[in-house]
């Protein structure tokens, strides 16, 4: 999370990173080798999984899986979890890529699309009932989750995930994306902070059907229905016709199979 992506260096920082555990390089071998990266030639080293995942997704993969062994998914629900979490990191890079904006850099948006839910998995670790609980509450939006949470636990996940992403000590920008994805839009001109935020809810607001208990997968999701979402939930800063939105579901839902299928959330 501290590598900068604009850094010369950060190809072989990235790679020293992956280098040095043997589970990452792993994970990175069968992802550069899987029917999605659309090659037949086998990938043997960590050097030509690079070249055919490139170093912004080989980091990627990295956090994702950093994470998923501190909060480890054991039954489908929830694994179902972090399905909608990698999907919120993936639709909110491809958002960023398509703002070309110097404030938004994809891979924050990454990593705090990956992370904006992690209260929710604090919920799971230390009061998986309470959790249970919410989820078969039959809310049905954002707003229903977040009142529904706040009557049960007394906070919501946004609150409980920024707090412990402080105590973690993780950057002020991703404790402040998480505290803050479900507030209402923040009014213009927007910092590189608030322009992070407005592109992860814009991706959570389009991947949340995904979240929605008993919704294992963004194919069960309709896509009129995310498309609209998607569309009127865009920031200000980011303007995207209704083919490009189809594609970038197409693409989330293709690298987002990849990287579920790479760490093991099948």
């Amino acid at each position: 999370m501290q590598l900068d992506p604009k850094d010369e260096s950060y190809y072989d920082e990235v790679l020293n990173v992956v280098s040095a555990e043997p589970n990452f390089a792993t994970r990175l071998l069968i992802m550069a080798n899987s029917v999605i990266s659309g090659s037949q030639t086998p990938v043997e080293t960590l050097d030509a999984a690079f070249a055919r995942i490139g170093s912004t997704g080989a980091a990627s993969l990295v956090t994702s899986l950093s994470v998923t062994r501190v909060f480890v998914p054991r039954d489908d629900w929830e694994k179902s979890l972090w399905r909608h979490a990698i999907q919120v990191a993936i639709a909110a890079r491809e958002l960023a890529r398509k703002a070309n904006d110097p404030e938004v850099d994809p891979s924050v948006a990454y990593t705090c699309g990956l992370l904006h839910d992690i209260g929710r998995f604090v919920m799971l670790q230390e009061g998986p009932e309470a959790l249970r609980q919410i989820d078969e509450g039959g809310w049905e939006t954002p707003g229903a989750l977040v009142e529904l949470e706040k009557s049960i636990c007394g906070l919501t996940h946004s609150e409980l995930g920024a707090s412990a992403c402080e105590r973690w000590k993780l950057p002020a920008t991703i404790c402040t994306v998480i505290r803050e994805h479900h507030d209402e839009p923040a009014l213009e001109p927007m910092g590189s902070v608030q322009k992070i935020r407005a592109v992860v809810t814009s991706a959570d607001l389009a991947m949340f059907p995904s979240a929605l208990p008993g919704s294992p997968s963004l194919e069960d999701a309709s896509l009129a229905t995310l498309l609209d979402i998607a569309k009127n939930g865009l920031p200000p800063f980011l303007s995207m016709s209704v083919p490009e939105l189809r594609n970038l579901l197409k693409v989330v839902f293709r690298d987002s199979t990849a990287m579920t299928g790479s760490l093991g959330l099948c």
